[in-house]
């Protein structure tokens, strides 16, 4: 092929440019645009000088409508293409103030791994190929095969762009590629046995006194309610429980103990305008009376008050309003002084997720089916087998084994426990434990309860 020397000619003055490189006999247009701020490079198809300029002016005056449109992408770039998608995503966490979820994670595989390998492509030349060798890329990067959570975030994003693309006019929709996904599916969560819950939170008294007087340990004192009402709940820490408000705890009169529930507003399972429902178990009365006292501007309400006037204060906030934003460290913290940060059947480091995971665990053990677990804890019945399905001929280990004779155990358990002033419901327990509140009869057992003060009726009346 022959040779062509390099030429360079300027059709507008800082803005419209015919490049020859000496490897073409075709030219090139860079053009720029001043509300877009950079150059941009797009092949003319053609050796005609003259058909050249006319096709860079009509490339210029295009991108120029574009940009007063508001539609940036003047190029078939991937990288191009994706920044008009990462601002799209910005602009819904903005809008919808989260600091977690899906959206934030797009934007961190786009720009982490997909413009890094895609960005020089053209959107249509995305081909299979290319995607065998981004797999190829993106285990060598990082070393490792990601999990299949992983790749499918990764997909879900790349989805995102090439979508914008068959938008855009860049592609057909039967130019996107297959995305694959290696990855295993995700093991057992590191979680915690109930002799280790146990020991969490007899030691969380002694953590608060130990920290140092006002805001250090004032964090401390929340971030223990926190971990218990977590627990207690399975809420998803993070963004369900962060925005949580007292006026989304409603209470509903059930003839007896009233029950407290909770109208979730953001979450990874909540839609605009459609909150979910969680019941709150009745432990968490005993992490409300603490929260309340820890508010400036509600201690001297009683509990019941506060829930009725429906206050807009977020739940987790220290005595000024504010919320801490260092909760996840804190809590690493203290399960390094408490010595019980690895889970010793996973060998992985326990996070607040832990927690929601023992909540469920909890609920399973008590004989509740995936199937009832689903709409409380807003986990499909397949993810609940798939994760917990441990437990199932561990939950009733001591009758498999006839140790234990189920038509009598409860009855004797509960008696038992009561007679030593030991709550039936581990959760209260645990409740009381942390906080050091303390459950009345009534609301731990209403039927022992009544008979205990007809029995001292009855004894008066005998004398």
């Amino acid at each position: 092929m022959r040779e062509h020397s390099a030429q360079t000619i300027v059709v507008k003055e800082n803005a419209i440019r015919l490049v020859r490189r000496a490897d073409s006999a075709r030219w090139q247009v860079h053009y720029k645009v001043d509300k877009l701020g950079k150059w941009m490079r797009s092949a003319t198809g053609t050796e005609d000088l003259a058909k050249a300029r006319e096709i860079a002016e009509e490339k210029w005056y295009e991108a120029r409508i574009l940009a007063n449109k508001g539609a940036f992408v003047v190029s078939k770039k991937f990288r191009a293409v994706a920044e008009i998608v990462l601002r799209e995503l910005h602009l819904k966490i903005e809008n919808d103030k989260t600091r977690r979820g899906s959206n934030n994670d797009y934007i961190s595989a786009i720009n982490n791994y997909l413009i890094p390998f895609y960005g020089n492509y053209n959107v249509d030349r995305i081909t299979q190929s290319v995607v065998n060798d981004f797999h190829d890329w993106r285990v060598e990067k990082v070393g490792r095969e990601l999990s299949q959570s992983a790749q499918a975030n990764h997909n879900a994003a790349m989805n995102l762009v090439l979508q914008k693309a068959v938008e855009r006019g860049y592609m057909l929709p039967m130019q996107k590629p297959i995305l694959k996904n290696t990855g295993e599916s995700g093991g057992r969560r590191p979680d915690f046995s109930d002799e280790e819950v146990q020991q969490l939170f007899a030691f969380m008294p002694g953590w608060i006194e130990a920290a140092r007087r006002g805001r250090h340990r004032e964090i401390r004192e929340l971030l223990c309610i926190y971990v218990g009402f977590a627990a207690a709940t399975g809420m998803r820490t993070g963004t369900e429980m962060h925005y949580l408000e007292w006026r989304h705890i409603n209470i509903k009169e059930t003839g007896s103990e009233p029950v407290l529930y909770v109208s979730l507003q953001k979450g990874k399972t909540v839609r605009k305008h459609k909150p979910q429902t969680v019941v709150l178990h009745r432990s968490c009365v005993l992490y409300l009376e603490r929260l309340k006292n820890l508010s400036n501007a509600l201690k001297d309400k009683s509990l019941w008050d506060v829930l009725r006037e429906r206050h807009a204060i977020r739940l987790f906030s220290l005595s000024d309003g504010t919320q801490p934003t260092q909760l996840t460290k804190q809590f690493k913290q203290l399960l390094m002084d408490a010595n019980l940060l690895l889970c010793p059947i996973t060998g992985e480091e326990r996070t607040l997720y832990s927690l929601r995971h023992y909540a469920i665990t909890q609920a399973i053990s008590r004989g509740l089916t995936a199937e009832q677990l689903q709409p409380q804890y807003r986990t499909s019945p397949a993810m609940i087998a798939r994760y917990y399905n441990h437990l199932d001929p561990l939950r009733n280990a001591e009758y498999y084994a006839g140790h234990k004779d189920p038509k009598y155990q409860h009855q004797e358990e509960e008696i038992s426990r009561l007679l030593n002033g030991v709550p039936t419901d581990p959760m209260i327990g645990l409740a009381e434990l942390s906080t050091g509140l303390r459950m009345p009869l009534a609301a731990i057992n209403t039927a022992a309860n009544d008979h205990l003060r007809q029995a001292l009726r009855n004894s008066k009346a005998a004398r």
